[in-house]
Formats: C-alpha cells, structure tokens, sequence
C-alpha cells in the first residue's frame, strides 16, 4: 500500500490524508505510562480535568493514557507492527453472525437492542440524505485539516490522533445548525424504533455530532461508557444509571460501509446494564477488540444505549470512517450538557414531531446559536471564537447566552 494513494479530492485539490509518520502513537501529548486499573468513569460530566493536556470531551478525561499496545509503532501502513494489525483484522474483525434489520422491523430491532445494547437498522438513510450528509462531513472534514493539516490534534474519547468530534470541533459543540443533520432529526426509518425503545414518542433531541476516524488511525479507544450524566444522588438504596432504563439513545449514521479495515466502531453485547469494571485497553480479552460492528453499509442507523461499552477501532484503510449522529433523551431524563444548539431557523423545517422533541435545543427567534459557524479541533481557539461573539452583545443579553451554553 503506498502512501501517495490516501488522497483526499475537494476543493479542486488534492491532499495527503492521514498515515502521518511524524506524528507518534498516541499523539504528541505527554500521556502517563500506566493506565488506570479500569475505564469506569462514575463521576462523568464531574471528571477532574487531567494534568495534561488532550483534546476531548469531559465524560472522557479518564481515557488519557491512549493505547500502550502500539508504542513504539511508526504511523505507516508499511510499519510491520501495523501489517500484522491488518492480518489479524482481516481473519478475525466483526462481530460473528451479526445480525441486522430493516426499518419495518420494529419489533425485532427493539429486542435486538434491549439484548445487546445496540442494534444495526440497514437503509435507513434515501440516497439523497446519504449524499447529503456526506457532503456536509467532507466540508467539515476539510474545516479541521485547514486547522490541523498534520492530523495531530485529535479528539473525542481519549484525544487521539487522527479523529475528531464532529460535536467537539464545532464551537457551538453540536452540529444542529447544519441543516444536513436537523434532516435526519426525524426519520420515517428511525423514529418508530426510537418511539418503541422509549415506549413513548415523548423523547427529545440532546444533540448532534459524531465521530471521524482518518487513515492511519492506528490506535484503539480505551472501551468506555458515554456517561453524559453525573450519577442520581441516592444514599438510601445506592441506585445508579445502570439500574435504570435507557437514558439515552445516540443514532450513528455511518457515511461508508464499515468494513473489518476502515475503524469500524465496536460494541461489546449485553454491557449496558453490566456493573463489571471496564477493561483498561491492555487488559482487554482480544476478542473485545474484534467485537466490531461490520460489515455494515452506508446509510445504515446504528442505535446505541450510551452504557453499552464501546469504541474506535484502528482505520488501516485509505478512506475517512465517519458516522454523524443525533442523540435522544428518554422523556425523563435532562443533562446539563444539552443547549440551544439548532438556529430557530432550522427548527421551522422541522416535522411536527421534530419540531416537539427538539424543542430543548432550539434558539428564540433572532437568538444566535453561539459558536455556530466556526471549526477548529483546538479547544482554546473555539472558545477565543465565541468570547469574541459575546464581546459584541449587549451585557445583559451576553450574561443571558452564557448561561444558556
């Protein structure tokens, strides 16, 4: 495989993508040589932040310590280590027998949910909404490499190289103000098997992101939970969100089929509800590391339970691995990580129902969704972008839009 073969055409240009030699496993941060004993992060939104310094969100300050199996790796697909990765993968990657569905299986997609904590609903995207949100993530794709051309930021679980947030590196920390992601809000497709898991259509939009995984993502995530939650405060039976239904469902649309090479996304069945400690990246059964939800093809919808273990998986291939996704709240459930994130705009394009659930992250008429606009994988320079925002509103209306962020 050459190097010069990972181009990415937009623009009326070419760029090399990913497999960037100088940037070493696990970035360029100063990660402690030893992880923590496990990945369980009790304290999500609550996590201290870490000594050092890695772009990722606050649920995920545990997973600092990246991916130890590969020190010493070179970032090439021609580094030995890296092809023993890829012959590994190609006999053993993905989930055996893994079973998927269409939209009108409603009944069986919530079963297979509830059993497994995710579930892989096949054609849920039209070709038109395929290419329309492929068309966004490549414009966002080339926002984050005119910021980062080495690929060496990172983001989302852990901060490592290679991958972004599509939430994180937007300074609004959603995408709802782009209207390819409010289109897929409310899917004839989708919303049947959300208003059955939840078993009431009385949800609510929390937000809208995903995840990008370049070529040359040689890294495992650490396995982890998406606790956009901090624990009930329950000192009488010591209830925990475990024991509780499914607070939240977060929708993956995956822009290319998922294949045992791109970084698929892995999934371990059955660990939504598990109280087990979370396996560290070094003491994972390798079977974990090939519990990956492949194949899968684009324009699939892969719901997930936030509980459910998960992570990114090496991209080895010559193509970008993205899922944009929308995230739902069950109709009891409020986190303080949810804001007004949909210009009143978009949310005017809306479905009736669309309009009802998204209803949380919309801004008043004339009301700016901050930081809207503006990409950049570097915490510091989305937050310069919009204190510059709020520098040019009124006292009273700036005190206003910082509480609502």
């Amino acid at each position: 495989m050459s190097l010069a073969v990972c181009q990415w055409h937009h623009k009326d240009m070419a760029r090399q993508l990913g497999w960037n030699a100088n940037i070493p496993p696990n970035g360029l941060a100063n990660r402690p040589t030893v992880a923590l004993e496990d990945n369980n992060n009790p304290l999500g939104l609550d996590t201290p932040v870490p000594d050092i310094t890695i772009e990722t969100t606050p649920e995920h300050y545990n997973l600092v310590a990246g991916d130890p199996s590969c020190a010493g790796w070179t970032r090439r697909p021609d580094d030995p280590n890296v092809v023993a990765l890829r012959d590994r993968l190609r006999e053993h990657n993905g989930i055996p027998n893994l079973e998927t569905v269409t939209p009108d299986q409603v009944d069986r997609a919530v079963e297979l949910f509830y059993r497994d904590g995710f579930v892989v609903v096949t054609n849920a995207l039209s070709a038109e909404q395929l290419a329309n949100l492929q068309g966004a993530t490549t414009r966002v794709i080339d926002e984050i490499l005119d910021a980062d051309p080495e690929a060496a930021a990172g983001g989302g679980a852990g901060g490592l190289p290679h991958r972004y947030s599509f939430g994180s590196t937007s300074a609004s920390r959603h995408r709802l103000h782009d209207p390819a992601w409010t289109a897929v809000i409310d899917l004839p497709t989708t919303t049947p098997i959300l208003t059955a898991i939840y078993g009431s259509a009385d949800y609510i939009v929390g937000g809208g992101g995903g995840d990008l995984a370049l070529p040359g993502a040689i890294e495992y995530q650490g396995l982890h939970s998406d606790n956009i939650w901090t624990e009930p405060h329950d000192p009488i039976d010591g209830l925990t969100m475990k024991q509780l239904p499914v607070s939240v469902v977060t929708i993956n649309f995956p822009m290319v089929d998922l294949t045992w090479e791109n970084g698929p996304i892995r999934q371990i069945p059955g660990t939504q509800r598990s109280r087990e400690p979370i396996p560290s990246v070094g003491d994972e059964p390798l079977w974990m590391k090939h519990s990956t939800v492949c194949p899968a093809p684009a324009g699939s919808a892969i719901f997930r339970d936030n509980r459910c273990w998960h992570s990114g998986t090496p991209n080895l291939s010559n193509e970008v691995r993205s899922m944009p996704n929308i995230e739902y709240f069950a109709p009891w459930f409020r986190s303080e990580i949810i804001t007004r994130s949909m210009p009143y705009e978009r949310w005017v394009e809306l479905s009736d129902h669309g309009k009802r659930i998204a209803r949380y992250v919309t801004c008043d008429p004339g009301e700016p969704v901050l930081g809207a606009g503006f990409t950049h994988p570097r915490a510091a320079a989305r937050e310069a972008f919009v204190e510059s925002q709020l520098a040019q509103m009124e006292p009273a209306r700036a005190a206003i839009a910082r509480l609502r962020r």
